[in-house]
Parts: C-alpha cells; sequence; structure tokens
C-alpha cells in the first residue's frame, strides 16, 4: 500500500484501547463491589473487555476521520497544488457591477463626545 506520509506532523500514538480497558476496569470494580469481591473481579474483567472494546471502535473512527480531511486537503488543494487558484483554461470572472464607482463617503460628524476642547 502506498501512501504519502506527512512530515510536518509528529506521529500520533493511539492508546484508547488501553486506556478504555483501565477505565472500564475501574468502573467495573466499583459497581461490581455491591457484589462482594467476586463481584468486583467479574466488574473488572467485564468493564477491561467492553473499554477496550470502546477504544478501539474509537481510534477506528479516528483514523477514517483523518483519512477523509486528508483526502479533502488534498483535493481543495491545502496539502497540494494552490488553495484558491483558478484551474487551467478557467475563464475569467466578469467584473462586479458598479466596479468602476469610488465607494460612497460619510460626511465628518458633528459628534463632540470625546473632544476635551469643545467640553464634552
Amino acid at each position: 500500500m502506498d501512501r504519502k506520509e506527512d512530515v510536518s506532523k509528529p506521529a500520533r500514538k493511539h492508546h484508547g484501547e488501553e486506556a478504555g480497558a483501565i477505565a472500564g476496569e475501574i468502573v467495573g470494580a466499583v459497581v461490581g463491589s455491591a457484589a462482594g469481591p467476586v463481584g468486583t473481579i467479574a466488574g473488572m474483567v467485564v468493564g477491561a473487555v467492553v473499554g477496550a472494546l470502546t477504544g478501539h471502535v474509537l481510534e477506528d473512527e479516528e483514523r477514517k476521520n483523518q483519512t477523509h480531511d486528508q483526502e479533502l486537503d488534498e483535493s481543495i488543494g491545502v496539502t497540494g497544488g494552490d488553495l484558491g487558484a483558478a484551474r487551467a483554461g478557467a475563464s475569467p470572472l466578469p467584473p462586479a457591477p458598479n466596479a468602476d464607482r469610488a465607494p460612497e463617503t460619510r460626511p465628518p460628524s458633528d459628534d463632540v463626545r470625546g473632544d476635551p476642547k469643545k467640553g464634552a
């Protein structure tokens, strides 16, 4: 599989499964402690499995989002090409309406607030 690596970003290590397993063990132990020592052990095991599965799913979704973002960046020219540049052979845009007219200016204000000479 030929993939381009983006060297501008540091490599990210994903620890979602491990973090999920540890969090699941803790929650499972707390919930299972209501049933005594056996419940604590069972809760830790079940919690670790559920937490690891959850962490795996979250990591997988993050990878999919990153791949999608990279594809979008390449297609619009963020990572390769000229962002916002017209394609070769594209026709120029028509001039904007009233482009030759000077912009309107506002007359000076008679507002005296903030002018210490006029006794605001």
